[in-house]
C-alpha cells in the first residue's frame, strides 16, 4: 500500500484510553470469566491514572522499562494499560513461563519495577536491581489487596508526561520454539498500527463481545483481542486459560461474537466434540486459528462438526499479524490477504519476486511493524528497512492470497532434495485414526536427513506404524515416505501450542534412532 495513506490516522494510546472512559464510563471493558467481575472503561482509565501517580512517585520516567510477570487477569491487565498509558515501556510476560525465562528475560531487560502476582514464589535477588512488587487476582475484587489498596491514595486525574509515537512502549519475547526467546522493540506508533490493521480486517466493533483466552504477552493476544477492544470500545471476555468444559458455555452464556482460538484446540474440539450447534451461539460470528498451520481437513471437520465458521489468520512476534482471511471472502487453506499496512512479498532463491503461485520465502514489511531485536547483551538489532524475511515458505495467488507451505528452516533435505514437513504431517493426518501429527528431520549417514513422523492416536484407535506408512504410500512419492512412525500420548508444546521440535528430536533420539 502507499506509505503516505492514512498518515492521519495515528492515535495514542493516552486518547484512546480516557476517549473510552469518557464516552463509554460504564460499559464494562474486561469481563473476568473466572473471576466473577469486571471493570468499565471508566474504572480502567482511573486505575491507569492512579497507577501513573505510583509509577512517578518510584521516579519512572518515559522511557524506564517495567517487567510484569501475570496471569490473564483484569488485575495483569490494568497494570499494563497503567503503564502505557504513563508512557514507560512495558515488558509483559506470562505466569506458566518457565523460571529460568523469567530470569533471563528481566535481566536482559534490567527493569525499573517487576509486577509479579503473589502465586508465584520468584527470587528476587535474581534481578536484585530492581524493585519487586506483588500484586493478586483478588487487587479489584471486594477485599482487594495491598497494592491495590495502596492505589487508593493516588490521584485518580493524572495529565500525564509528554509521550512521542516513536517512543519504544512494549518489550515482547518470541516463543523460542527451538531457540531462546528473542526480546522485540516495538514503538507507540508501531502498536497502533499493528493494532488498527487488525481492526479493520476483522471488523470488531464497539458491539462485539471477543472471547480470549490465550496468554496475554503473546502478540497475537495484545493486537487481536486486548488491545482491539480497548481501541473500538467492545467488551473483552478474559479466561485464565482453555477449558474445553467452560468453553460451549462462554460462547453461550456471554453472547460471544467473536473467539480467539490455534490450531491445537480446534484439534482438541474435533477429537473431543463439546455439546455446541450453530444454533447454541447465534451471536458468534466466527472463531479465529493462528499461531501455526491448520490443515484443510481440520478446518473442514470442525466447521461440519459445529456450523462456526473459522477465520484462518497469520502474524508474528516480529511484525504482528500480517495477512489475514476477511470474513465473508476467506479461502480456505490460505492465511488470507495482506493487513492494512503491510507489504508482503515472495522472493526466490535468487532475491528475485516470486510470481502467482511460485513458492519463495515470505518477506514483510510496511508501517505496522516492530523495531529491532533486543540481544543477550542488551545491544540492538534493527529489522531490515527492505524487508523482514519470515523464513516461511508459499506463495500468492493471482487475488493476492497467501498460502504457507512450510518454514524455510524446517525443511528437511533429503539426498538434496527439500521436503515440506507440512505436506508430510497433512498426509498422515489424512488418516481417520490419527488426531494430531508432527514431522522433522533426523540426521541419516546415507541421505544427509530422513523423514520421521510424530503421531497421536484417537482414543480406541489401533493404527500401527505399517498402516500409516501404507497411507502415505498412496499418494506420496517413495522419497517423501516416512522412514518412521513414532506413536506418543501428546505432542510436546510450548505455551503458545507451537509443537516444541527439538524436544522431538530428543525423543527421536533417546529411542536409539
Amino acid at each position: 500500500m502507499e506509505q503516505g495513506k492514512d498518515q492521519n490516522v495515528y492515535q495514542d494510546w493516552v486518547q484512546i484510553i480516557e476517549r473510552n472512559a469518557k464516552d463509554l464510563t460504564n460499559k464494562i471493558y474486561i469481563e473476568g470469566l473466572d473471576q466473577g467481575r469486571g471493570v468499565t472503561f471508566g474504572e480502567m482509565n482511573t486505575y491507569c491514572n492512579r497507577i501513573s501517580g505510583f509509577l512517578q512517585k518510584k521516579k519512572i520516567v518515559a522511557g524506564d522499562r517495567v517487567s510484569l510477570i501475570g496471569k490473564n487477569t483484569i488485575e495483569t491487565l490494568i497494570i499494563y494499560f497503567g503503564i502505557l498509558k504513563y508512557g514507560a515501556i512495558v515488558n509483559p510476560i506470562f505466569f506458566e513461563e518457565s523460571e529460568s525465562n523469567f530470569y533471563r528475560i528481566v535481566n536482559m531487560v534490567k527493569p525499573k519495577i517487576i509486577f509479579f502476582d503473589e502465586d508465584l514464589n520468584l527470587d528476587a535477588t535474581q534481578c536484585a536491581s530492581s524493585d519487586w512488587i506483588k500484586f493478586s487476582e483478588h487487587g479489584t475484587g471486594p477485599d482487594g489487596d495491598s497494592f491495590f489498596k495502596q492505589l487508593k491514595k493516588y490521584d485518580p486525574i493524572f495529565k500525564g508526561q509528554a509521550v512521542k509515537k516513536e517512543d519504544v512502549c512494549v518489550i515482547l519475547y518470541t516463543s523460542g520454539t527451538t531457540e531462546t526467546p528473542k526480546g522485540i522493540h516495538i514503538s507507540r506508533e508501531g502498536l497502533f498500527y499493528m493494532t488498527d490493521e487488525i481492526v479493520d480486517r476483522t471488523g470488531i466493533t464497539s458491539q462485539d463481545k471477543v472471547l480470549e483466552y490465550r496468554a496475554y504477552n503473546w502478540a497475537s493476544v495484545q493486537l487481536l483481542t486486548v488491545l482491539s477492544s480497548m481501541l473500538k470500545g467492545a467488551t473483552l471476555c478474559l479466561a485464565k486459560k482453555f477449558s474445553r468444559r467452560h468453553f460451549p458455555d462462554w460462547l453461550k452464556t456471554h453472547g460471544i461474537t467473536i473467539s480467539s482460538g490455534v490450531p491445537a484446540i480446534i484439534n482438541m474440539l474435533i477429537n473431543e466434540p463439546v455439546g455446541l450447534g450453530r444454533n447454541d451461539v447465534p451471536s458468534l460470528k466466527y472463531i479465529t486459528s493462528s499461531s501455526a498451520p491448520l490443515s484443510v481437513e481440520s478446518h473442514h471437520r470442525f466447521e461440519e462438526l459445529y456450523g462456526i465458521p473459522i477465520q484462518q489468520m497469520m502474524g508474528m512476534s516480529e511484525a504482528g499479524w500480517m495477512a489475514g482471511n476477511p470474513p465473508g471472502r476467506r479461502k480456505i487453506g490460505s492465511v488470507g490477504l495482506p493487513m492494512k499496512y503491510k507489504e508482503i512479498r515472495f522472493l526466490n532463491e535468487q532475491g528475485a519476486e516470486c510470481a502467482p503461485g511460485e513458492v519463495g520465502e515470505m518477506v514483510v514489511g510496511g508501517r505496522s511493524m516492530g523495531l529491532c531485536y533486543v540481544k543477550d547483551n542488551g545491544n540492538t538489532e534493527r529489522f531490515p528497512e527492505e524487508g523482514f524475511p519470515t523464513g516461511d515458505l508459499g506463495y500468492k495467488d493471482e487475488e493476492g492470497y497467501i498460502y504457507i507451505t512450510g518454514r524455510k528452516k524446517d525443511l528437511i533435505i533429503r539426498g538434496g532434495i527439500n521436503i515440506s514437513p507440512m505436506e508430510i504431517t497433512s498426509r498422515v493426518m489424512e488418516h481417520p485414526a490419527i488426531r494430531e501429527a508432527a514431522t522433522l528431520g533426523v540426521p541419516d549417514s546415507i541421505y544427509g536427513e530422513e523423514v520421521v513422523c510424530f503421531a497421536v492416536a484417537k482414543t480406541g484407535a489401533g493404527a500401527s506404524a505399517d498402516e500409516i506408512i501404507g497411507h502415505c504410500k498412496k499418494t506420496l512419492p517413495d522419497f517423501k515416505i516416512p522412514k518412521k512412525i513414532i506413536f506418543l500420548d501428546a505432542l510436546p508444546r510450548n505455551q503458545r501450542g507451537k509443537v516444541a521440535k527439538n524436544d522431538l528430536l530428543k525423543l527421536f533420539e533417546e529411542q536409539g534412532k
